[in-house]
C-alpha cells in the first residue's frame, strides 16, 4: 500500500466519524445592523419626561443610534439575543446643549427554561457613557451591568414577538466607575440647560 493511499484512508476515515459523531447544530446566527434617529421638543409638563417643578422649559432632544443584534437558535429552540451599540443624545434649551455619547454590547449570559411556560434570562452589559456640556466634561460611566429577567415565552420558543416581561428576576448590579450613579437626569438637565 502506498503512502497517499494510507493517508486518503486515514483522512476518509477521520472524516466518516467525525460527521457521524457530530451533534445535530442550531440554526445560523441571525445578523441584523440598525440604525435608527429621532427629534423631539419636550413641553413643560409632557408625559413621561421630567416633572414641571423640576424642568419648567422646553428642552429638544435629539437622538441617532446604530448597532447590530445576533440572535442564535440554540438546539433546544431558545433564542439568545447579543447586541453591540453607540449613540448620542443631544439635548439642549436657553442655547446649551447636553450631550450624552453611549457605546457597549450586551448578551444573554444564561438562560434556564422554568418548565412553566417562563424563561429566567441572566444578561451582561458592557457600557461606556460619557457627558459633555457645550463640549465641556462632566461625567464618565463605565463598567459591567449584569442581573436576570422573567420572561414569558407564550409557548413559542423561537418567537420573541409574543413574550411577554414579567418582571426582574435578579436586581441589575453595576460595576465600575459610575459617576451618574447618585444623580438625577431631570435636576442635571434643569441644572446645566437652565437659565
Amino acid at each position: 500500500m502506498n503512502r497517499s493511499t494510507l493517508i486518503g484512508g486515514v483522512a476518509a476515515g477521520l472524516l466518516l466519524t467525525t460527521t457521524l459523531a457530530s451533534p445535530a447544530y442550531a440554526e445560523p446566527v441571525q445578523i441584523i445592523p440598525w440604525e435608527d434617529s429621532f427629534e423631539t421638543v419636550h413641553a413643560v409638563g409632557e408625559e413621561e419626561w421630567c416633572d414641571p417643578e423640576v424642568v419648567d422649559f422646553e428642552v429638544a432632544e435629539s437622538w441617532t443610534g446604530s448597532g447590530i443584534d445576533r440572535i442564535t437558535t440554540e438546539k433546544d429552540g431558545i433564542l439568545r439575543f447579543a447586541s453591540v451599540y453607540k449613540s448620542v443624545a443631544t439635548y439642549t434649551a436657553n442655547g446649551k446643549s447636553f450631550v450624552v455619547e453611549a457605546q457597549g454590547n450586551g448578551r444573554d449570559h444564561k438562560i434556564v427554561d422554568n418548565g412553566d411556560g417562563t424563561l429566567t434570562i441572566w444578561v451582561k452589559d458592557t457600557f461606556k457613557s460619557t457627558v459633555w456640556l457645550d463640549g465641556e466634561f462632566l461625567f464618565h460611566d463605565s463598567g459591567i451591568n449584569s442581573g436576570a429577567i422573567l420572561v414569558d415565552y407564550n409557548g413559542t420558543l423561537s418567537n420573541p414577538d409574543d413574550d411577554v416581561f414579567l418582571g426582574v428576576a435578579e436586581d441589575f448590579v453595576a460595576h465600575g466607575r459610575i459617576d451618574t450613579l447618585d444623580r438625577d437626569f431631570c435636576e442635571d438637565i434643569a441644572l446645566y440647560l437652565g437659565d
